[in-house]
């Protein structure tokens, strides 16, 4: 191969090549991963300037020279589990395919919104008539793999609610502008702006604020803490008036995750939500949508205490991640840590992100030593993040590792912590590297999940020291305050201001113990304090007073202004005797328990896969993310793996794996227009055809049904090319499919045709599934024989029954 070739090929090499400033070590593993993608081809030096690089150059690489010609050469690390056959880099340098999406014939209100007509999976497909079909309060909560198309689900039901109004919350400036694009691609306009950031100007900002008051502002992109801020009297305004629509959080795991002191406002949005639905209008008020790719057990419970809904659906199409291969290796002393991750990426592909635990604690690796080994290697594409970064900060390491700015500031590997990668959607990263131990397996999890996100192959490898096992163990314990040290905090909060039920709180308040009042200290376990008698049932939070916010505000500006602002609390107590020391003891020590018990497992599962299981790595993780609600219903993941120390050693190969279908909790509901109650009292009726009866009759009655709210429609076989002026969601069920269902969560207004095809058995089956819809209608010929009585007439059974030509008349 030549060099042009290897660079019409990489558009990340391309870039580095034209800036002369390319360190040659970054240089030297794309060209590997490039040769290695074209089967280990040979790379022509002839005529270029890379003849006159040091060799050593190549050799880090693995690339071996042989006179003017480089070649890569397999690397199997003895250090690794390779077992004589992998290479850790071969698969994901080939960006081998590792996840096949199903499409599934679109609703046509998915089709007639989004011009598609196929949708991405059955997850997706569903999601979307859930997010659709929402009332008035309700809440959905959909669990879907990365690639299943999650921002249509909202976008869909956004675009056809118009002038009414949908807010969605993300949690990094990169997705909202991402969103904004976006959207309007869709509505053919690059004028509109829907992102609400610090990076807009403040009469672009004051526009979208004065558009939500008033009502033209049909779409609004924000952070939590813009829209627990800024925006949170107009939003306000729009609820109290009822055209506020729906509400959105994407990524909606990390309430959970980090609502307590990383990001607050994720929880405090929860209060602002509650307020919204509070003031609106009866039958009027906002649904809710969750999305998240990933949700455990304690993850669903406490979206589940946060956003209740007047009906809760939960959609999970979970699957374990089929991209990444998982590697671990033990290591001597933080100098054998360091050797073998310069070698790793030496040779594994970019991007590349490597985590660690620590920021500045030299109790084990930490960013800094990570950054200085690279750049001590010639590494010169890095950055570090570290600690709680500034959405700037963490907006500028996206941007280059995406390649969206100068090619002088292009990035091949971030360096990080935890904080980094809540958000982010980086498609092509090829490699995750943890140079620590997490200290739960949901950390573990979801930072191996920034990589692979293209459906392609990818490496995880974790690198570990025993120190970094004890340094986990005591992450995995601090900082949880205990149950007396809890009560004296409380008592010293709780002489604050009544407002009715609600209790606002000084988050300052302090007592004898206490030597620094002011500090952020204080202020931290005061939180952890309240957090933790949510968690135990002893308190509800509730939304506090937004504090004034500059309309000029950056993004950084309004997370800082949030976090100093937040010296009050507004709770409601759920228990009245929580003066007592005792019952207070007894309530927070078992809610206490509880959440050791989650962290040592959590640990312990974390730990366990990194050692090494005796099983599927991926069979490990699926049944530790098995969903299960309060009803006791279970939702299993399906299984996929893209390579771990078992199946190599059984000889498991990856194959590309197919998105699975999704398994429901909950209902949705949806009534029947006034006028077609009226004319079935007991929600059901029927409707007779006779030979004079002709197609153009049935469409228009189909039609107008869809106007007035019927959803379903069930045929054997589908009916193709009906045209509908409808904006109301509806699709089509074949017929045999939909009667062999045990139950359906879609509770809608349903239309059942039926011809002389259909068998008795299956007619039978479809008009039990059809007594349990609010409404239920039968088209069928007068003719047809009720399926469980063929002494009589269908229409004498399903009563009332109207001639089709009367029907018409009265619709």
């Amino acid at each position: 191969m030549t060099l042009d070739d290897l660079r019409a090929r990489d558009r990340r090499l391309d870039r580095r090549l034209s800036w002369r400033g390319g360190s040659p070590a970054d240089i030297a593993v794309m060209i590997r991963a490039g040769l290695v993608n074209a089967d280990y081809a040979s790379l022509a030096l002839s005529g270029t300037s890379l003849l006159q690089w040091d060799p050593g150059v190549w050799a880090g690489s693995g690339l071996l020279c042989e006179g003017t010609y480089l070649r890569p050469a397999a690397w199997k690390p003895g250090w690794l589990d390779h077992y004589g056959a992998t290479s850790p880099d071969d698969a994901p340098s080939r960006r081998l395919a590792r996840r096949v999406d199903d499409g599934v014939p679109a609703d046509p209100f998915y089709q007639q919104t989004m011009g598609r007509a196929l949708a991405n999976t059955r997850g997706q497909r569903d999601a979307l008539r859930a997010a659709a079909l929402a009332g008035p309060g309700d809440t959905v909560i959909a669990v879907l793999p990365t690639a299943s198309g999650k921002s249509d689900v909202v976008l869909t039901r956004a675009l056809r609610s118009r002038p009414r109004q949908t807010v969605i919350v993300v949690p990094t400036v990169s997705l909202a502008m991402d969103l904004e694009r976006r959207v309007q691609g869709l509505v053919g306009d690059n004028r509109d702006q829907f992102a609400y950031v610090g990076a807009g100007d403040a009469s672009h900002k004051e526009r979208i604020r004065s558009g939500i008051a008033a009502g033209s502002q049909w779409l609004t992109i924000a952070a939590p803490e813009a829209a627990c801020t800024g925006l949170a009297m107009p939003l306000m305004q729009a609820a109290e008036r009822g055209t506020l629509d729906l509400i959105v959080i994407d990524e909606a795991h990390m309430v959970a995750e980090w609502g307590d002191a990383f990001r607050p406002a994720f929880q405090a949005f929860a209060g602002l939500r509650e307020r919204l639905l509070a003031i609106a209008p009866h039958g009027r008020q906002a649904a809710t949508v969750l999305l998240t790719g990933t949700l455990d057990t304690y993850g669903l419970t406490t979206l589940s205490r946060l956003f209740p809904g007047h009906h809760r659906l939960l959609l999970s199409g979970q699957m374990t991640r089929p991209e990444p291969a998982w590697w671990s290796a033990p290591c001597v002393d933080e100098a054998d840590k360091r050797d073998k991750l310069i070698e790793a990426l030496r040779h594994l592909p970019r991007p590349a992100l490597v985590y660690t635990t620590l920021h500045l604690s030299e109790r084990s690796t930490n960013t800094a030593a990570v950054r200085s080994w690279l750049a001590g290697t010639g590494f010169g594409a890095v950055t570090e993040i570290a600690g709680n970064p500034k959405p700037s900060v963490r907006q500028a390491a996206v941007r280059g590792l995406l390649l969206e700015g100068a090619p002088a500031e292009d990035l091949d590997i971030v360096v990080a912590t935890s904080a980094f990668g809540l958000g982010i959607d980086i498609p092509d990263v090829r490699a995750v590297v943890h140079v620590c131990v997490p200290e739960s397996v949901d950390r573990l999890y979801q930072e191996v999940g920034r990589c692979g996100r293209d459906g392609r192959a990818a490496t995880s490898l974790v690198l570990w020291t025993q120190q970094d096992m004890d340094v986990a163990n005591d992450m995995a314990r601090e900082r949880l305050i205990g149950s007396d040290l809890a009560f004296q905090r409380w008592q010293s909060m709780r002489n604050g201001r009544w407002l009715g039920d609600e209790l606002t709180v000084d988050l300052r308040a302090d007592h004898a113990k206490v030597t620094y009042p002011a500090s952020d200290a204080n202020v931290y376990w005061n939180v952890q304090t309240l957090s933790a008698m949510s968690r135990a049932g002893m308190i509800k939070r509730r939304w506090p007073t937004p504090p004034g916010i500059p309309v000029d505000a950056s993004e950084d500006e309004v997370e800082t202004f949030f976090d100093t602002q937040r010296t009050a609390a507004t709770i409601e107590l759920v228990h009245s005797d929580l003066d007592d020391a005792n019952a207070f003891a007894r309530r927070f020590a078992a809610s206490r328990r509880s959440t050791l018990m989650a962290r040592d497992a959590a640990l312990t599962a974390a730990t366990t896969l990194i050692r090494g299981v005796d099983e599927c790595t991926n069979r490990y993780l699926a049944r530790l993310y098995q969903l299960q609600d309060e009803d006791g219903n279970q939702f299993p993941l399906t299984v996929a793996c893209g390579g771990c120390p078992h199946c190599r050693r059984t000889g498991r190969l990856p194959t590309p794996t197919r998105t699975s279908g999704t398994a429901l909790s909950g209902t949705v509901h949806v009534h029947a227009r006034d006028d077609l109650r009226f004319l079935s009292e007991d929600g059901r009726m029927s409707v007779r055809l006779d030979s004079s009866s002709d197609g153009a009759a049935v469409r228009t009655l189909v039609d107008r049904l869809l106007r007035r709210g019927v959803t379903v429609v069930v045929a054997n076989p589908e009916p193709v090319n009906w045209r509908t002026r409808t904006t109301q969601p509806w699709w089509v069920e074949d017929l045999n499919t939909w009667a062999g269902q045990v139950d359906t969560p879609w509770q809608v207004p349903t239309l059942l045709i039926v011809d002389t095809t259909v068998d008795d058995p299956v007619l039978a089956r479809a008009m039990a599934m059809l007594a349990r819809q609010p409404l239920g209608i039968v088209l069928a010929p007068a003719t047809r024989r009720d399926p469980s009585d063929a002494r009589r007439l269908l229409h004498e059974v399903w009563t009332p029954s109207y001639a089709i030509e009367d029907l018409l008349r009265r619709i």
